[in-house]
């Protein structure tokens, strides 16, 4: 009896293996693609990001994104924001990005 019951221990743990990495995958493929700002207008796109803080965005092109933020407090210690100019629906919009601070000396 007791030789019965291994394999269906196996066989139970191979199952609710198998079915975590499925449905692991299956959500990596419905996974969102990147907005492009040519999607908004200027108005709707600074809207956009300062109602998420920091949002990575394609612009120019599918291939091209930039990680962009409303304000200096999305942005790493050692870094500071520095205006970005992106295409737009109505043309050309300025949203900010994080930039490493230059320190004299390399300190």
């Amino acid at each position: 009896m007791a030789s019965l019951r291994k394999p269906t221990i196996a066989l139970t743990a191979f199952a609710i293996a198998t079915t975590g990495t499925i449905i692991l995958f299956s959500s990596i493929d419905r996974a969102e693609a990147r907005p492009s700002t040519r999607s908004y207008t200027c108005s709707a796109l600074k809207q956009f990001v300062r109602q998420r803080g920091a949002v990575v965005m394609n612009h120019k092109s599918s291939s091209l994104y930039r990680r962009f933020v409303h304000s200096r407090r999305y942005c790493d210690y050692d870094e500071t924001v520095r205006p970005f100019s992106v295409p737009t629906k109505t043309g050309q919009c300025r949203l900010y990005i994080c930039d490493p601070i230059n320190l004299l000396f390399g300190d």
